[in-house]
């Protein structure tokens, strides 16, 4: 699985309350080298470290325990159930008693630490925070023959293949029964009526797309005509980030088109940060602004964001009181028994109870209140410590 696969449904059925220990490993891995020796080593170890934990928990009910030491938290059984055709740089996995191991592939533009979490669910916002960073959007491909959606990110560009995707039109042309090609040959007559009701089932379908990835922009390829023709019935005309000529990408592979929308993206996203920005300095003349992570820590637990701003490599780490609302920051601490665990060594006694990964709660917990989430270029929000919000009010 990767995080474009990560639709609320799914995010739902990940998130819901299991017996303790539901088990996250999260880890970075070579994109280039699936289950190369190293990521091997670094999978191993959190295994161990996960085992030497659930002995030390007395939380854990026994059948839970052996269960899990011997039947999941295995690299063998981690390694089986991962894709190996889809790499990336990263990997979630979630272990849990009676249930399959789950392996989730992810884009992170940031450094990825080794973790091992133990909660009553498992944690989704590793997944969340490393969509945000990987800039989604989608691509719509029009062509009066087959019309194609793709979900992309920075590194790469997938083809939809359900919910009626790839879509060729339902009604045959009467053209299709001639045989030979007919060269010049003018359309036939309703040929237009024909194209319209064909895009028109297309819209519907891409609607059903953009509510299932609420946010992400949307970019059209398709020639003039039926560019302009689409536009004039669509119901999402306001949902366009961009549109491109066809020329022949109707037939091109994902990576080529991606090769192709890098400079349409490049280009919208500067437009998007400059405007967020903009957004941002006028949202502090209205008293509509909050900046520094405590601040927005607790705008965002009072779900008063509207749009949430981060540098693309804040790393932030605090302790978090009882209720949740503040955020007390604290330095970074190095990992200690992660990547090589050392069981006999204990932690500084002034990182007990500090958590490594509040950007990436800070994000889950904007987009679960119904935030818009923006990455931006380190330095962008250097006044503000690398994080700021405009505020609902």
């Amino acid at each position: 699985m990767h995080t474009s696969d990560l639709t609320p449904e799914v995010r739902a059925a990940l998130s819901k309350p299991r017996p303790y220990p539901a088990i996250t490993l999260v880890m970075p891995t070579d994109p280039d080298f699936p289950f190369s020796e190293k990521d091997r080593i670094l999978l191993r170890d959190l295994c161990t470290e996960a085992k030497r934990r659930l002995a030390d928990d007395p939380e854990v009910e026994r059948d839970a325990r052996l269960e899990l030491r011997d039947h999941r938290l295995d690299p063998t059984v981690i390694e089986r159930a991962a894709d190996p055709f889809h790499p990336d740089d990263a990997m979630v996995v979630y272990v849990a008693a009676d249930e399959p191991v789950q392996v989730w592939r992810m884009t992170s533009l940031a450094a990825v630490q080794p973790r091992v979490e133990f909660a009553t669910a498992f944690l989704t916002r590793y997944l969340v925070a490393a969509e945000q960073r990987s800039k989604p959007y989608l691509v719509l491909v029009l062509d009066q023959d087959m019309c194609r959606l793709y979900h992309g990110s920075v590194r790469r560009l997938e083809e939809v293949e359900r919910d009626g995707w790839p879509g060729a039109p339902q009604i045959p042309s009467p053209e299709d029964a001639i045989p030979g090609e007919i060269p010049h040959a003018a359309p036939y007559e309703g040929h237009e009526e024909r194209v319209e009701q064909y895009l028109r089932t297309v819209d519907k379908r891409l609607g059903d797309a953009l509510k299932e990835h609420d946010g992400l922009p949307l970019f059209v390829i398709g020639g003039d005509k039926i560019l302009s023709t689409f536009k004039g019935l669509t119901g999402y005309e306001n949902r366009i980030a961009g549109t491109l000529p066809l020329t022949g990408m109707d037939n091109f592979p994902a990576p080529d088109l991606a090769k192709r929308m890098q400079p349409v993206l490049a280009d919208f996203h500067t437009k998007q940060v400059a405007q967020a920005v903009a957004e941002l300095e006028e949202a502090h003349g209205h008293g509509k602004y909050v900046g520094g992570a405590p601040e927005v820590w607790t705008a965002v637990a009072d779900k008063r964001v509207h749009q949430l701003l981060v540098e693309e490599g804040l790393m932030v780490a605090g302790r978090i009181t009882g209720d949740g609302r503040v955020l007390e920051v604290a330095e970074v601490p190095q990992p200690v028994t992660l990547p090589n665990p050392k069981p006999d060594v204990e932690p500084p006694p002034h990182t007990y109870g500090v958590a490594t990964d509040i950007v990436e709660q800070l994000v889950d917990n904007a987009i679960s209140a119904g935030s818009r989430v923006l990455f931006v270029p380190d330095g962008t929000l250097a006044a503000a410590g690398g994080v700021a919000a405009v505020l609902r009010y």
